[in-house]
């Protein structure tokens, strides 16, 4: 006897869907909350509703993203207006690891926020049954560690400008423009391995002070140069902590 083929259902529109949970949550916050307080919630929740807008669509399946581009084709419809509390929960390590470092000059305050808010959300959306609970607790120790290193990585990152400005190499005969990733913290001195360049690893001497900052495994964009005193930082980018 023939076994009937797996019939899988077209993805729906989510009810209630990513905007509809937002606005929910941003409610009972504002009754809860002194106004300093939710005005933090409120500037987080809409970075990632933002956020869930305009990177959503990445990780979605085929059949998810066929009926997303037809409604946004069609209907003219977000992200957020068409998909459910799942996406919140896949969205997070996109919202914190990437979206607020890189495209939000956030300042170390607003980064600790993020990761509080956002563990709060996962939380909420567990309590009201949108998301299973191990998924919830799960995304809410990422959010926990967020709130933590990623004002961390923020503070590096400024000590880093702060050091190229003050201390620029007025010569240099080689440059690498690249990602780095931290590799050994050694007395006085930074080994670094590069993501695509031909030099695989390199030594940067840094002061003590900055060096208790950084971390094994978290990433740096730098432009080096190479001078007759080894490596030296010409400009910096952002610090990507490893979450």
């Amino acid at each position: 006897m023939k076994q009937k083929a797996q019939v899988i259902p077209f993805p729906q529109v989510a009810r209630p869907n990513i905007n509809e949970l937002l606005d929910e949550f941003l409610q009972e916050q504002n009754r809860r909350l002194k106004p300093a307080t939710f005005r933090q919630y409120r500037v987080v929740t809409e970075l990632l509703r933002h956020c869930l807008d305009g990177y959503g669509p990445n990780f979605l399946t085929d059949a998810e993203y066929q009926l997303y581009e037809r409604l946004y084709t069609v209907k003219n419809l977000e992200f957020c207006s068409i998909f459910g509390a799942d996406k919140i929960l896949a969205g997070l390590p996109t919202f914190l690891g990437e979206f607020m470092i890189r495209k939000v000059a956030a300042s170390e305050s607003l980064l600790r926020w993020s990761g509080t808010v956002t563990k709060k959300l996962a939380k909420w959306l567990a309590d009201y049954g949108y998301v299973g609970k191990a998924r919830a607790r799960k995304a809410m120790r990422y959010a926990a560690e967020a709130s933590k290193v990623l004002p961390a990585a923020e503070r590096l990152a400024r000590l880093l400008y702060e050091h190229a400005h003050l201390h620029a190499p007025r010569f240099w005969t080689m440059e690498i423009d690249d990602y780095f990733t931290i590799e050994e913290i050694l007395p006085g001195r930074l080994i670094l391995s590069s993501l695509s360049s031909d030099i695989e690893t390199v030594e940067l001497r840094l002061p003590e002070e900055i060096l208790t900052h950084c971390r094994v495994g978290w990433h740096v964009n730098l432009l080096l140069g190479k001078t007759p005193r080894g490596w030296q930082i010409i400009e910096t980018g952002n610090v990507y902590p490893d979450l």
